[in-house]
């Protein structure tokens, strides 16, 4: 056999992998694609946020990895106080009034690919794939959608899809695959254009947002089912980051 012909054909194997690697999406954060063209919400009104891998809300794990929250909650101040005070309603806070609502947005050009209903009946679950990474899902949890808004609609980056109540807070999940429990962390694949809005709200860095895998082992959280098991019935603070300029809902003019 010709020498030539095989380390001709070995060279183009080599590069041939290496373009499947190249091409192939990543897992991992230093390859991931900045594919978020607009942020999801009105940041303004927003006064924290949990961080992923925190212990906020429910065990919400995928990647292999168990007992800890992968996505981020984004919460009004008055969400605390004001979701004790419906515990009445079994914790369900009022819908959307039309006038202190809080808008929800497209971070992408792509299509709703589902809408699902939640656990509690607060709003709907939205499932978003992006036009420009298909393999990519943004998953947005207890959003009122926009009339006509549905399965199988075309949306824009920036473009209002519904709203949430300023009663209530809303979470977002990314996956990597096809309704996967692959999950990477909403900043992680948002460029520096967009993240530029959360230093000015005093956020320093992404790292600040996102727990790592070899922290959380170290300080792991017990779950008691799906939910997380404390000692006393509250969230950790060390969960969360704190926004600066924070402005209430019900504190704008109309």
């Amino acid at each position: 056999m010709n020498k030539k012909l095989v380390t001709f054909g070995g060279v183009f194997i080599v590069a041939a992998i290496a373009v499947v690697f190249v091409l192939r999406p990543s897992t991992g954060t230093d390859s991931l694609p900045q594919f978020i063209e607009a942020d999801f919400i009105d940041l303004d009104k927003i006064y924290s946020i949990s961080k992923f891998r925190s212990g906020s809300g429910h065990d919400f794990s995928g990647n292999g990895e168990t007992c800890r929250s992968m996505k981020h909650y984004f919460n009004t101040q008055d969400t605390r106080e004001k979701m004790l005070a419906y515990d009445r309603g079994n914790g369900i806070p009022p819908k959307p009034d039309g006038i202190n609502d809080i808008n929800i947005y497209s971070p992408v050009d792509g299509e709703i690919v589902a809408v699902k209903s939640e656990q509690m009946p607060i709003g709907e679950q939205v499932y978003i794939r992006p036009e420009s990474y298909p393999n990519h899902t943004v998953r947005l949890f207890h959003i009122y959608l926009e009339s006509g808004m549905k399965d199988g609609s075309q949306v824009s980056a920036g473009q209002k899809i519904g709203v949430i109540s300023q009663y209530q807070n809303t979470d977002i999940a990314i996956t990597v695959g096809k309704f996967s429990r692959n999950f990477v962390s909403y900043f992680d694949v948002m460029p520096d254009s967009l993240f530029a809005e959360y230093r000015e709200r005093g956020v320093k860095s992404r790292d600040e947002l996102i727990i790592t895998k070899e922290a959380r082992d170290a300080d792991p959280l017990r779950c008691n089912g799906e939910m997380f098991a404390r000692e006393k019935n509250d969230t950790d603070p060390r969960d969360f980051i704190f926004l600066s300029g924070y402005i209430s809902p019900n504190s704008i003019s109309y």
